[in-house]
């Protein structure tokens, strides 16, 4: 298996260079270094499509748990103002506990809605590939 050469850029959130595999340039619309990356403030100005294809040159041991709580930061500041507007008298007349587990299961369905959207955009071939069986 060949490995990619590493290409130097620059993050895009403070200009520190940074390392890039070779192979990702060509899918990276933006570059982030690990620090940025933690901070959602560095990239709150990128396009959906940019926050889609990023590179962030993170140690591998700390990405998973640093993705998920950015992706969980991320989806409170878009959603909860809306299910808030919704559902705030209903929310109101709950005890604590209840409240909490209304939550916690909005947040989960919203996790999961999330996933299987890119998981289903994943699945999309682009517009100029004709897949087999297609008209």
């Amino acid at each position: 298996m060949k490995k990619d050469m590493i290409v130097k850029v620059k993050c895009d959130g403070c200009g520190k260079e940074i390392e890039c595999p070779e192979g990702m340039m060509k899918t990276s619309k933006k570059h982030l270094c690990y620090s940025c990356f933690q901070d959602p403030k560095k990239y709150e100005h990128f396009s959906d499509d940019e926050r889609r294809n990023v590179h962030v040159d993170a140690p591998i041991e700390q990405f998973a748990d640093t993705v998920a709580d950015n992706i969980a930061a991320m989806m409170v500041e878009r959603e909860f103002p809306g299910i808030w507007s919704e559902k705030k008298e209903e929310l109101k007349e709950l005890s604590k506990k209840d409240l909490a587990k209304e939550m916690f299961g909005v947040g989960v369905f919203k996790g999961v809605q999330a996933c299987m959207d890119f998981m289903g955009n994943m699945a999309v071939p682009p517009k100029d590939v004709v897949t087999v069986g297609s008209k």
